[in-house]
């Protein structure tokens, strides 16, 4: 009598997939198959690329849903429509691909100063025939004296990319007259906020829980006055 073969469900197939349209409805974020399927893909390829390349430290699937892909969506409410996004030292495309994924009116561009990472995002790119979206390999502080990208943003953004003030001293040429700055923190983002000088800004935080984790997390929004 022959029984059918369990076939184990792949690391980033219908088990995946709905732990990040769980974190996503959290959030308040209904994320259709075809989001779900882009960003199954982006992870599929990420690990790939990652057996070569260091493009991310979070290689499990299930921790890459959560501490990736679902915590880049906590900003997505958050900007205003038809923006021109900067994702600053993107990384293996954190938050910009996910935000592009769910909010299709943006036009993004992924910054890393590794030409290794800005390969992967632009094989990303390709893969997933996302348009309006592409990666630039620069340092941040050489690319704002082009005037191809200095004051043409809406809005920068970054996770984890370094040191809150540092951080608004290397967005800020980037800002278009009414741009703004949201980064991405841990749950000690509002004491960084409280704790640097940035006088010449109006400073918020929005505090939320990463889904499925619990784990404390902040939004800081930097606005030039």
């Amino acid at each position: 009598m022959s029984s059918k073969k369990h076939i184990p469900d792949p690391p980033f197939g219908g088990a995946w997939k709905e732990m990040v349209k769980s974190g996503g409805d959290q959030l308040g974020i209904a994320l259709s198959p075809d989001h779900l399927g882009t960003m199954a893909r982006h992870g599929t390829e990420l690990l790939k690329w990652n057996r070569k390349f260091n493009i991310t430290s979070i290689t499990d699937p299930r921790e890459m849903a959560t501490k990736h892909f679902i915590d880049s969506l906590a900003i997505a409410p958050h900007i205003p429509e038809n923006a021109r996004v900067l994702d600053m030292g993107s990384g293996g495309g954190f938050p910009g691909v996910p935000l592009k994924v769910v909010r299709p009116d943006l036009e993004v561009v992924l910054v890393d100063a590794s030409r290794k990472r800005v390969s992967f995002l632009n094989r990303l790119v390709s893969l997933t025939g996302l348009k309006s979206i592409t990666a630039v390999h620069a340092r941040a502080e050489i690319l704002a004296k082009d005037p191809a990208f200095a004051g043409r943003f809406d809005v920068v953004t970054s996770r984890a990319f370094t040191a809150l003030d540092r951080f608004v001293v290397l967005a800020a040429p980037f800002l278009s007259p009414t741009g703004i700055i949201f980064a991405m923190k841990g749950r000690a983002g509002t004491e960084e906020a409280h704790a640097v000088s940035l006088s010449k800004y109006e400073v918020k935080t929005i505090s939320y829980l990463l889904p499925l984790e619990d784990h404390g997390r902040t939004i800081v929004s930097v606005k030039p006055l």
